[in-house]
């Protein structure tokens, strides 16, 4: 039986030094996100801190972002320094592109700053347009101290 040469010189060709490390150099450009928009898998990031305004309102300052327009289920809470819960609640919500805003921190959280140190903490469970699901975070602010007052 013959060599199979046309597939040996395929294949030596596909794995030379050059598409690996071209290869190598698109997985740390890119990173785990850039495949998983390949793949369609729905994606957020998010970030949270917690603000004080002018007038001692405590605000949630709320940074999403995607790249592809991804619906779903997002839970927001208020932790202690030990990571108990101590409320949250549940908003259901379309996110594309990239989002910054202010929540007072009862319409993000449904309860007041506590009197105690704590963060501000969001989980994802988001769906794509291709319908694959995918569950993210928590994503968390700082540990913040209670507000004056």
């Amino acid at each position: 039986m013959g060599k199979c040469t046309n597939v040996s010189q395929a294949l030596r060709r596909q794995f030379s030094p050059g598409s690996l490390l071209l290869l190598l150099f698109a997985a740390i450009v890119f990173g785990p996100q850039g495949f998983d928009w390949a793949r369609g898998e729905p994606s957020i990031a998010n970030h949270l801190a917690v603000v004080t305004n002018s007038q001692g309102v405590v605000l949630v300052q709320d940074v999403t972002q995607t790249r592809r327009p991804v619906s779903g289920v997002r839970a927001n809470t208020i932790e202690r320094e030990d990571g108990a819960v101590v409320c949250s609640t549940e908003h259901h919500n379309t996110w594309r592109g990239e989002r910054n805003r202010f929540w007072d921190i009862r319409a993000f959280t449904s309860c007041a700053a506590p009197a105690y140190p704590f963060k501000v903490c969001s989980n994802f469970a988001v769906q794509s347009d291709s319908g694959r699901q995918r569950y993210l975070g928590p994503f968390c602010s700082n540990l913040t101290d209670p507000p004056d007052g």
